[in-house]
């Protein structure tokens, strides 16, 4: 039997009706908003973030609050049921401009529209980091709670904003697959989630005690293409330095890295000098790697790794494009990376996001990730869903470079 469509309109109302009861009722929660980590009670959000991502410990969090890119403003909340707290979450407020936006490829109505688009944002996560680095949960209570806490505490923080100007959408950022089930408690405060570019990870096989054990483990096919891409770097007269000090070359880094920063299709935010030694210094040499590829006379591209609990992560890149564009700097610092995970006895390694084709080409599988978005009104402007996903994600390549076992 087919739905009657007035039923259907009516059905649609009256769930809408719902959601805007329930985040308009009192949960009963009790919260702590702050601008600073310093101002919240350090016992409890250590003891939520003590299992948590490493960018969700208040070092990090004071660290990033010092090397802070221009106009990304920081937000916290500690979370409370009967007193206990139950959620940690960082958060940053950052206006973004259609100048931040116009290297995007498209019509040129499209990148009139963007030259006039402005909009400020309340991002739950971590803007100079790929993952989930912006809440830390209790591990005795239900997802239910836990993501009505985030909604109420992301709601809390957009009303005292009002003072500094109007909040358009609210972002929470990045979710696997399984967080984003867990998460479908937000569709009932209307946030909506958005595929966005898959992350890219691959296993650290236990067998794995150096670089040589993975290339032994390649075929025949991607053995040789590794090894081809190893000696072009070196025959071109560079050098790779493994555990290099990045305090020492911040400066170098950052005019790399700014390289590559200028060329993204989404510039949201840009870290300031400083920042590569500042990490470099709080991560210490259990967590932290830096790779530069140099010769004599300059460093022409170097990668950063920062261990996160069990997992490596490819933590930003910079690159001379002059050299890249004769010399395989890039393919060359992916191999590094696979060589610091081993080093950092890590179980993964992501890769991040973009350049799927080497980095499948290397063994990473794709990972489905999702964003849950937020219009104040609310409406999921499409213009704003271009932003963050910039094209819909095609189907990620499959490659198998490994030997059949």
């Amino acid at each position: 039997m087919l739905e009657n469509p007035a039923g259907r309109t009516i059905g649609g109302i009256r769930k809408a009706l719902e959601r805007h009861s329930r985040r308009a009722t009192a949960s009963g929660l009790q919260a702590v908003l702050a601008d600073r980590i310093d101002f919240l009670n350090p016992v409890h959000w250590d003891a939520l973030a003590a299992n948590a991502s490493f960018f969700m410990s208040r070092a990090y969090r004071a660290l990033l609050e010092t090397y802070s890119p221009d106009g990304m403003h920081p937000r916290y909340a500690l979370v409370y049921r009967d007193g206990e707290p139950i959620v940690a979450l960082a958060a940053q407020v950052l206006e973004v401009s259609g100048n931040q936006l116009q290297s995007l490829p498209d019509s040129r109505v499209r990148k009139k529209a963007l030259q006039s688009f402005k909009a400020r944002l309340l991002v739950c996560g971590n803007l100079v980091s790929s993952g989930f680095h912006g809440l830390a949960f209790a591990a005795d209570v239900d997802a239910d709670m836990l993501w009505h806490a985030v909604a109420e505490a992301l709601f809390r923080i957009r009303r005292a904003d009002r003072l500094c100007g109007k909040i358009d959408y609210v972002l929470i950022k990045d979710l696997d697959q399984v967080r984003s089930e867990q998460a479908r408690p937000l569709r009932q405060f209307s946030y909506r989630p958005l595929q966005t570019e898959p992350e890219m990870a691959m296993p650290i096989r236990p067998g794995w005690k150096c670089f040589d054990d993975y290339l032994a483990d390649l075929n025949t096919s991607y053995r040789g293409k590794a090894r081809k891409i190893i000696k072009q770097v070196a025959e071109a007269g560079y050098r790779v330095e493994r555990n290099a000090d990045a305090t020492r070359h911040d400066a170098e880094l950052n005019a790399l890295y700014r390289e590559v920063e200028q060329r993204a299709s989404t510039r949201l935010s840009a870290l300031p000098p400083g920042y590569f030694g500042a990490l470099a210094s709080l991560a210490g040499s259990a967590r932290f790697r830096c790779t530069l590829i140099r010769d004599d006379n300059a460093i022409v591209a170097f990668m950063t790794t920062i261990k996160d609990g069990d997992r490596a992560l490819g933590y930003y890149v910079g690159i001379d494009y002059e050299v890249n564009a004769r010399v395989t700097l890039y393919l060359r610092l992916l191999q590094c990376l696979i060589d610091d995970a081993i080093e950092l006895e890590c179980v993964e390694l992501s890769f991040g996001r973009t350049a799927m084709e080497p980095k499948a080409s290397l063994g990473a599988i794709a990972q489905s990730s999702h964003v849950w978005l937020r219009h104040r009104i609310p409406v999921v402007n499409a213009l704003v869903r271009e932003v963050f996903t910039r094209v819909q994600p095609g189907e990620a390549p499959q490659r198998r470079p490994f030997k059949e076992t």
